[in-house]
C-alpha cells in the first residue's frame, strides 16, 4: 500500500477531521481505507460483502453487515476485537451516508 507521503492520484481524504482516507494501490481494482489517527492509525483495510440486514435491531435501525480484510497493521493492533469492528463499522456508516447524500450509492438487489 502507499505510505501517507506517497499517496497516489486516486487517494482522497474523506472527512474534515481526516480520521480516514481512501487509498488504492496502482493496479488494484478496489480501494481501501487508511485510518489516519488514534489507536488504529496506519491500519489499511478493505470491506467485503457489505449488506443491509433484513431485520431491524432493538433500536429500530437496519444495521449494516460486513466482512473485512486488513492489508496493513503496522502497530499490530487487535483487528479482530469488537472495538476495532465497531470503529470501522462507524467509518462504513459515514461512507454510506455520504454516498446516499451525493446520490452515488449503488445497491445491488438479488
Amino acid at each position: 500500500m502507499n505510505k501517507q507521503n506517497e499517496n497516489s492520484n486516486t487517494d482522497q481524504t474523506k472527512t474534515q477531521s481526516k480520521r480516514y482516507a481512501f487509498a488504492q494501490r496502482q493496479g488494484d481494482d478496489f480501494s481501501c481505507i487508511k485510518i489516519m489517527d488514534g489507536q488504529y492509525e496506519g491500519i489499511i483495510y478493505k470491506y467485503n460483502n457489505v449488506k443491509f440486514s433484513t431485520t431491524e435491531n432493538a433500536d429500530g435501525q437496519i444495521p449494516l453487515k460486513f466482512t473485512y480484510d486488513v492489508m496493513t497493521n503496522p502497530n499490530e493492533e487487535d483487528v479482530k476485537s469488537d472495538d476495532f469492528r465497531n470503529y470501522i463499522g462507524d467509518i462504513l456508516v459515514e461512507c454510506v451516508e455520504e454516498q446516499l447524500k451525493n446520490g452515488k450509492l449503488q445497491i445491488d438487489e438479488w
